[in-house]
């Protein structure tokens, strides 16, 4: 059972680390129950070929016996080879639907599961303080009132089934044998499917109480939750240093191109943005730096150092910066806006020049 503290569901990481380790729910009680049902509609299904069989040994040993033949390695042989001809494709049968039948009622409760992690020696079952514990613990609580639902339900079906056939045992005197035989059979058989039925019945619920059970034990703190969704996501710490440092560069290199830029054109304040053109290698002007706030002010202030060219262009300067990614070209609609601009520098560069 889980502590007090174990409050939260299973992650998905701690269930495949149990189901690697063989810890799945499975009901043995529902694997037996279903080997046990089919068994039942097999045999019943083939009880005349199975007596068939049965009876062709009995009158060939008979028939050996009455004319006073000794038997011999190689008669018996002949007899147990007959013998076997008629059962031994029921029994053939009924021990391959048994063992497909068997393999398909685990498969069906955990899926395909390989390991022999189960099978590993583990020390705490040697200890006899552990097993004195288990023989008062609620497993064994539960796996008691099983069997005595099992117990209880075999009583009611046979008296069940003896008070309604009551006139059968009246009759048994004056019946044949093959009559008693075939009543005998039909009776058992009304009382084993009936059985088997429960006996699946009780499978289901024993496999939900196994899952229920399995789902209590693999609960976690809420420490365990978070340490293992650091594992997995990694440390919300190193995570968010290493972000800061990702912008950090990101910002030195893009404040490295500032000085190769053609224009900056501002908010005035709030915002900037760097353009880089040149007419023979690109085919429209790229953002090569841009920033709000602080940014915008170290971006202005690198242009002033550099004798980069600042215009004042508050929407052409909020448009760029809200449309336009770093290290792009300007969309189409903005090449006139942006053309202005340039060719204002181009100006302002030639009368300096002149």
């Amino acid at each position: 059972m889980p502590k007090p503290e174990q409050t939260e569901k299973a992650t998905p990481k701690r269930r495949e680390e149990s189901r690697k380790r063989g810890q799945v729910p499975k009901s043995q009680e529902l694997g037996g129950a279903a080997i046990f049902l089919v068994s039942v509609f097999v045999i019943h299904g083939f009880f005349m070929q199975t007596m068939a069989g049965l009876e062709s040994t009995a009158t060939a040993v008979l028939s050996r016996v009455a004319n006073h033949q000794d038997f011999t390695v190689k008669s018996v042989w002949l007899l147990f080879i007959q013998a076997t001809g008629g059962l031994g494709f029921v029994l053939v049968l009924l021990f391959g639907v048994a063992l497909v039948v068997g393999i398909l009622a685990n498969v069906l409760q955990f899926g395909f599961l390989f390991t022999m992690k189960p099978l590993a020696p583990s020390f705490g079952k040697l200890n006899p303080i552990n097993g004195f514990k288990r023989l008062f613990s609620k497993q064994v609580v539960v796996s008691l009132a099983k069997q005595l639902i099992k117990l209880s339900a075999v009583g009611i079906l046979i008296y069940s089934a003896v008070s309604s056939n009551l006139s059968f045992f009246d009759k048994v005197g004056q019946s044949t044998p093959a009559t008693i035989v075939m009543l005998t059979a039909n009776l058992i058989y009304g009382i084993a499917w009936k059985f088997g039925m429960l006996l699946v019945i009780v499978g289901l619920l024993d496999f939900a109480y196994e899952k229920w059970q399995l789902e209590q034990n693999l609960k976690m703190t809420k420490q365990e939750v978070r340490d293992e969704h650091r594992q997995a996501e990694g440390n919300p710490e190193v995570k968010g240093q290493l972000k800061r440092r990702q912008r950090e560069s990101s910002r030195r290199r893009m404040m490295s191109a500032v000085p190769r830029a053609t224009v900056v054109v501002t908010n005035p304040t709030h915002y900037a943005v760097a353009l880089e053109w040149d007419e023979v290698e690109m085919d429209a002007p790229v953002v090569v730096a841009k920033g709000a706030d602080l940014v915008a002010k170290r971006i202005r202030d690198l242009a002033r150092e550099h004798r980069i060219p600042i215009m004042e262009n508050p929407p052409l300067a909020r448009t760029l910066y809200e449309r336009v990614e770093l290290d792009q070209s300007i969309p189409p609609n903005l090449y006139a806006a942006v053309a202005q601009v340039i060719a204002f520098v181009y100006k302002l560069k030639r009368k300096t020049i002149a």
